[in-house]
């Protein structure tokens, strides 16, 4: 199956659970900032090499579904950017990597201040390119052998925030690439990122209740 049919089809199953979430009412988020992102990559001869770190943008959307008193099922949808940054002769080599990405969390709050989350990400590679010397190389996402990376990455995603009183909140998380996302069999490349984000939570008021979550 093509990797934009697996995007649509587990968009699509992240709406039919939330519009048949029950009671409490589930929440509504949305977050911006920062992700500071590397590569990994192995070769034939076992030599292992990680980039250096490349800050991009990182925002997206989540749907906290909750499941009981502490906890929720939180699937969301994110922009990140990814890469790294090598030095040759001087020289830097910045690899900019674009990607839509599916967290698809397990939420837990024991008052709803400190929380955590974690679980799987679905990745989607779209665009990307190579800068050096003044010069760049744009990067394919695809199956073929004639495709750079990849579209389809899988990672394990932990955050943990604080969430204040008026809504608003402040998260970190960190996201690991767990398969090969290389075409080329002589080496192996995996991402890894650190993200920031600031965001706000939208909550509405269960059924027979006089208080917002």
């Amino acid at each position: 199956m093509k990797p934009k049919a697996i995007f649509l089809q587990i968009v699509f199953a992240i709406l039919v659970i939330s519009s048949q979430a029950q009671k409490p009412k589930s929440s509504f988020t949305v977050s911006g900032g920062i992700s500071s992102a590397l590569y990994s990559s192995d070769d034939d001869y076992s030599e292992s090499y990680s980039s250096d770190l490349h800050t991009g943008a990182y925002s997206g959307i989540s749907i906290r579904m909750p499941t009981g008193i502490h906890w929720a099922f939180e699937p969301g949808l994110f922009y990140v950017q990814k890469g790294g940054i090598e030095h040759d002769n001087g020289a830097d080599v910045k690899t900019s990597l674009n990607y839509l990405e599916i967290p698809l969390n397990m939420f837990y709050s024991k008052r709803n201040r400190f929380f955590f989350d974690f679980g799987p990400t679905l990745g989607f590679g779209l665009s990307g390119k190579i800068e050096a010397y003044g010069e760049s190389a744009k990067i394919n996402f695809g199956t073929g052998s004639e495709d750079d990376l990849q579209t389809l990455e899988f990672g394990l995603n932990f955050t943990a925030g604080f969430q204040f009183k008026n809504n608003l909140f402040i998260a970190v998380n960190s996201n690991a690439g767990i398969n090969d996302l290389s075409n080329d069999d002589t080496y192996s490349f995996s991402n890894s990122y650190l993200g920031i984000r600031l965001g706000y939570v939208f909550t509405r008021k269960a059924e027979g209740s006089t208080s917002t979550r």
